[in-house]
């Protein structure tokens, strides 16, 4: 059933927006206007709307100019809607079990005492959704630009003390393209650079497409390390065409780019050893949990030596540890780039439909996992509570 379901995912995720849409833009017109509408419009109106939906995907996209601007203003109402949506389906949810509970002990003992709860429950779904659509509003301005430089620091066994303090910069999910102009990367780039890391690793999904890459793969070349920049691809790159992107990087670029393989840093008579996968997946979300290729990489190090992987998806975290690998550095999520706060330092964002490991830190034993929350977007250019990261970890021995 799961693997069906991520296989039509797409398709039920595009009816579900176009119910979304017409479930927020009724409930708002009759929480804020008193305007109910016949019930006939409630089944026929999301199928237009899917129709209409689907019209706008197969058009091409407008080059620019108004017709551009109400274009990506659409689509980012479509998708503020879903989370509307499920805003009010637990509203609702959690109105009808505390409603039956009021009145099975007789809190409401009269109809009118029960309408008065309604009204104040609908007028929380209209205040509700006021504050979602406010907040999204927020997300596709200041919270898209906002880029967020987390220290952290990663201790690792067996670590010489000429790699003690090594600095390394992590980027991930770049997303070369329509969302990630050649201007953009540049900015990005100096402000990476300006950190002074021994090294630059970056964690996959480097473009999407290669049409742009005479002009955004010669900025992303100017970042810059004492160790060089070493690459892994990503689901994108790999949608993109493995072979080419690796091209464009060996064109435009001085990277390393690994691809199942190892790659040895040396500071004297000390080694660490950087492992680099390929992507692999179940699907487009989600990451193996094992891997044979993964296995032989590491076999292939002394044991004594300390060994970073590099693998897009965080999944293969459990495997890693078990290893004997110190510290895995990841990406894929976006730290799903909409989060709401959910309980205490937790973060509810539909990455953790995803993968077990959505955003941040993790510890299994003494083995390390970063989940970046990328750099650049896909889908819509919108961030809530998960903005842009440039990881910055320091190695420490233990």
């Amino acid at each position: 059933m799961k693997r069906l379901f991520w296989r039509h995912f797409f398709r039920i995720l595009l009816f579900a927006i176009a119910v979304a849409e017409w479930v927020t833009a009724t409930y708002l017109l009759r929480g804020l206007a008193g305007f109910s509408l016949p019930g006939w419009l409630h089944v026929v109106g999301p199928f237009a709307i899917h129709v209409l939906n689907r019209a706008i995907l197969r058009s091409p996209q407008p080059a620019s100019g108004l017709p551009l601007r109400l274009r990506r203003l659409y689509t980012g109402a479509a998708f503020t809607s879903v989370y509307c949506l499920m805003f009010l389906t637990l509203l609702a949810g959690v109105t009808e079990i505390v409603g039956q509970l009021l009145r099975f002990f007789g809190i409401f003992d009269a109809d009118h005492g029960f309408r008065l709860y309604r009204g104040f429950a609908r007028a929380l779904g209209t205040g509700g959704v006021l504050a979602i659509i406010a907040a999204m509003a927020h997300g596709y301005t200041r919270g898209a630009r906002r880029v967020w430089v987390n220290e952290i620091t990663a201790p690792l066994r067996g670590l010489a003390p000429s790699f003690d303090g090594l600095r390394i910069a992590q980027l991930s999910d770049v997303h070369l393209g329509t969302l990630m102009s050649a201007g953009a990367i540049a900015a990005h780039v100096d402000n990476v650079n300006r950190l002074g890391a021994d090294l630059i690793v970056i964690t996959g999904d480097i473009t999407d497409g290669l049409e742009h890459a005479d002009s955004t793969f010669p900025a992303l070349a100017r970042l810059e390390a004492p160790l060089g920049v070493v690459a892994i691809l990503g689901n994108h790159d790999v949608a993109t065409g493995a072979r080419a992107v690796k091209e464009a990087l060996r064109k435009h670029t001085r990277f390393t780019v690994l691809d199942d393989e190892l790659h040895e840093l040396i500071r004297g008579t000390a080694s660490l050893w950087i492992v680099g996968l390929m992507d692999r997946g179940l699907d487009w979300a989600r990451g193996l949990r094992r891997c044979d290729v993964l296995e032989r990489l590491v076999t292939m190090v002394p044991s004594a030596e300390p060994r970073i992987v590099l693998s897009h998806r965080p999944d293969l975290f459990p495997h890693a540890a078990e290893l004997g690998c110190d510290l895995v550095l990841s990406g894929h999520t976006h730290g799903g780039q909409v989060g709401f706060p959910w309980g205490r330092n937790q973060t509810a964002t539909l990455a953790r439909f995803m993968t077990p490991f959505p955003r941040g830190t993790y510890r299994l034993g003494e083995a390390l996992l970063h989940v970046n929350l990328g750099l650049g977007m896909t889908g819509q250019p919108v961030r809530v509570g998960t903005p842009r990261e440039i990881t910055l970890i320091t190695l420490e021995s233990c």
